[in-house]
């Protein structure tokens, strides 16, 4: 082999390592943070969510034809209001990672006048997109 073909070879192993570890860096879910969008995107204290287990698992979207794949379920408590009262429940909610937006979890819904996307993002915060 030759020195040129090895220096190439150590370059892309270089690359390789280094994208790697810049994604699980960019990548991790912090319990805290967490916490911290669930509670924006429930309308409830952080102190109220309690974060258990997050796992990393694929999603199958309202289509029920397009699968989303690498976001983080995360089981937590926290208050639940209906039928006139509050109370702490067990939840799930699973969220994914983009550039531009973070770490972010997203309820679809009907507002007046049609469809839209509620979206709490760590690098935006709440977004309603129509």
């Amino acid at each position: 082999m030759t020195a040129s073909v090895r220096l190439m070879l150590s370059l892309l192993e270089f690359v390789l390592v280094f994208s790697s570890q810049a994604h699980a860096a960019n990548s991790q879910l912090k319990r805290e943070l967490a916490a911290k969008l669930i509670a924006e995107s429930n309308q409830i204290r952080e102190k109220e969510v309690t974060v258990g287990p997050m796992k990393v698992v694929d999603r199958q979207l309202e289509d029920e034809i397009t699968t989303v794949k690498g976001g983080i379920c995360v089981t937590f408590i926290a208050p639940l209001i209906g039928n006139g009262g509050r109370r702490r429940t067990i939840q799930t909610r699973t969220f994914f990672y983009d550039s531009e937006w973070g770490w972010y979890l997203f309820a679809l819904e009907t507002v007046r006048g049609g469809d839209a996307i509620d979206v709490v993002s760590q690098h935006k915060g709440r977004i309603e997109l129509r």
